[in-house]
């Protein structure tokens, strides 16, 4: 691993944030200082959104899948009612963490855990919580006298489903630094 791998746990939760919203369309006319807004504000949402951890909106059921692409660890199929977990991804995630020393923060089976829980958040918020997202981002797409419309930001709901699944299972930092570690390690090879 290299040096600058190993410094990403230098960099706290709302700047990685800030680094996931700088990456993704539609942001790219966003400043850092707005930028670093949106990310606290939907971290806290995640977390907040964790304190109410309840059974999922659907039921969506998890299932695993071998192989594919290690950038993406799972994603939540609504129309299917289910989560894929992809084991290849869920197995270099737990490499990096542990190649890293970064097993007190993120104990075994912690990547798996967090993927899961991550991918119930998007269920939670999709189906319940969208409105109340772009409301706590607070970005107006619209205003009409005392009436705000407000915008939908790409990447929030990422960075509040990576507080949730933190929050949940107590971790002292962001599964968003094991996703940043893992992508910064396949660019690496």
């Amino acid at each position: 691993m290299t040096r600058t791998l190993r410094r990403l746990s230098a960099v706290d939760d709302i700047e990685l944030g800030v680094r996931l919203l700088r990456g993704t369309p539609t942001n790219e006319g966003r400043d850092d200082d707005q930028l670093r807004r949106i990310s606290a504000a939907a971290q806290r949402f995640g977390a907040e959104l964790a304190a109410d951890h309840s059974d999922p909106v659907d039921g969506a059921t998890v299932v695993e899948r071998a192989g594919g692409d290690l950038s993406l660890v799972a994603r939540y199929l609504p129309r299917r009612g289910r989560i894929e977990l992809f084991s290849a991804a869920v197995e270099h995630c737990e490499t990096v963490v542990d190649r890293l020393g970064w097993s007190d923060w993120f104990p075994p089976g912690t990547v798996r855990a967090a993927a899961v829980l991550h991918e119930r958040a998007h269920e939670r918020i999709t189906h319940r919580h969208a409105a109340e997202l772009r409301t706590a981002v607070g970005v107006p797409a619209l205003r009409l006298g005392h009436w705000t419309r407000w915008a939908f930001i790409a990447g929030a709901d990422e960075l509040a489903a990576h507080a949730y699944a933190g929050a949940v299972l107590g971790l002292p930092r962001s599964p968003l630094l094991i996703t940043a570690a893992a992508m910064a390690a396949i660019e690496e090879d």
